[in-house]
């Protein structure tokens, strides 16, 4: 069985040939650095890696990851006027970042001849932001269906990775994917919900509680079948179950611990 510490030094690797590429001292002087997902740069490498060379997985996972960099950095401009030149060459800089770093995905992509590869990222740029306008829109109408919430909110956090396990035939891994990273997105929303935040994805839930339930436990049901879910489809991975479970078992932990300390608070 694969375990999940077998990747920790391939994330580390990858990690640092990330900053190395994007690193540039004039926009960090401006701009945040940017975040990387640990688990979904072992989730990548570990799809990829059935199907390409070491270097050929790590190379493209790098690229997936410069793509979530640009959209990042893309979500953080600022849509209020602005009231300073600081704040007008702030914006201007994270919207150029966010390019820089589109820039280079293609850069590495085109330079190894995946043209193929480039489409699909293309194509999921494309259905992200649709997702995220969907979002928006279904969000202010007022009415918010949890099955039409939590569709939109799983595209916009993984169709890149959903697309990849496509392109490279892992059904498997594109099913698993889909429902991991929803329930990473559906426990971070109900951490911001505990911290008195609100979400789209809660207010669906909400709104679509059962009778007898409070709120809590609405989302906790939520919670629960979306993990059940993913862990019969874990299965479908065979030697890889195990790997899906121990990235389980740490999101519901830290999950468990920020609920402790928001009721203890």
């Amino acid at each position: 069985m694969v375990s999940k510490s077998q990747f920790n030094d391939k994330v580390k690797e990858i990690k640092r040939s990330f900053y190395s590429l994007t690193e540039h001292l004039y926009l960090q002087s401006y701009v945040p650095e940017p975040k990387i997902d640990d688990d979904k740069v072992r989730f990548l490498y570990a799809m990829l890696n059935k199907r390409l060379s070491n270097s050929e997985a790590k190379l493209i996972t790098i690229s997936a990851l410069l793509l979530q960099a640009a959209l990042d950095m893309h979500d953080e401009v600022s849509l209020h006027p602005v009231t300073s030149d600081k704040l007008r060459k702030n914006r201007q800089l994270t919207v150029l970042a966010g390019d820089y770093y589109v820039g280079l995905y293609y850069y590495l992509l085109a330079e190894k001849n995946h043209v193929p590869m480039i489409r699909v990222f293309s194509q999921s740029i494309q259905e992200i932001n649709e997702s995220k306008m969907s979002l928006y829109h279904t969000d202010h109408e007022g009415e918010l269906l949890y099955q039409d919430v939590q569709q939109i909110s799983s595209q916009i956090e993984s169709a890149l990775m959903q697309n990849m396990a496509d392109y490279f035939e892992q059904s498997a891994w594109k099913g698993v994917i889909k429902d991991f990273f929803y329930l990473k997105k559906l426990l971070q929303a109900k951490s911001q919900w505990l911290d008195g935040q609100s979400n789209s994805i809660i207010q669906s839930i909400i709104q679509n509680k059962l009778p007898d339930e409070d709120k809590l436990q609405s989302i906790d049901r939520r919670v629960e079948d979306m993990k059940d879910q993913l862990l019969s489809k874990s299965k479908n991975l065979h030697a890889f179950q195990n790997f899906v479970i121990e990235h389980v078992d740490e999101l519901l932990g830290n999950s468990s611990y920020h609920e402790i300390a928001a009721e203890e608070g």
